[in-house]
């Protein structure tokens, strides 16, 4: 695909990123045990439409800086390259204790109000808009780095794993949080391969002659 290496990888990697329990996994399946099916998928569409917001932000952000400078680009770029490894080593030496996924007392919101707070909540997380910032460019050629479309393309591609992952916790609801709930080892064997992907990602820029 036209300005994107390694799709495959990329592909690969984002999944493990995306099903990695995190904040917007909790999200959708405490709403959805809680207020039901329909409430957790409008929170899957929002979480999943905020990674749009980040996609654009980064997109728009990296051309402006790139038409600016090659050089600021490059630091930027080898700057994300570290905040990869370290973001990889924090998950493979994490030891905390498994998030229980439970039902609890939420207000009389609406399915609107559902979207909407998810996707705010979303676009508000600087975490997320840092990890684009480190992660997209590693998959895109350096002839490529200046223009809008692989980042886009990518970006879309995030966003869709995360909507059919995010929607079906929505869907399946009380049921993957049971097996979650009871899996103690399962989310700590997640993070550590997110962990490792995030090195092997970051050591990849590191070592990558231009």
């Amino acid at each position: 695909m036209t300005g994107i290496e390694n799709l495959g990888g990329f592909i690969i990697a984002a999944i493990i990123v995306v099903t990695t329990p995190g904040i917007d996994t909790i999200m959708v399946l405490t709403r959805s045990i809680s207020k039901g099916k329909i409430a957790g998928l409008y929170s899957a569409l929002g979480v999943s439409l905020g990674l749009i917001f980040h996609t654009c932000a980064v997109t728009f952000g990296l051309s402006l800086i790139i038409a600016k400078s090659a050089i600021a680009f490059g630091i930027i770029k080898y700057l994300g390259a570290g905040y990869l490894i370290y973001i990889g080593i924090k998950a493979l030496l994490s030891k905390s204790e498994q998030t229980e996924i439970k039902p609890i007392q939420m207000k009389n919101e609406g399915n609107r109000k559902m979207f909407v707070t998810a996707f705010i909540s979303d676009i508000l997380n600087p975490k997320i808009a840092i990890f684009f910032l480190a992660f997209l460019p590693q998959f895109i050629k350096s002839t490529e780095i200046n223009y809008l479309t692989p980042y886009l393309v990518l970006g879309s591609i995030m966003f869709l794993i995360t909507l059919v992952w995010c929607s079906l916790l929505a869907v399946m609801g009380s049921k993957v949080a049971i097996l979650f709930n009871k899996n103690k080892n399962a989310e700590k064997w997640m993070n550590k391969t997110s962990g490792l992907v995030f090195i092997l990602l970051g050591l990849k820029v590191a070592f990558t002659k231009k």
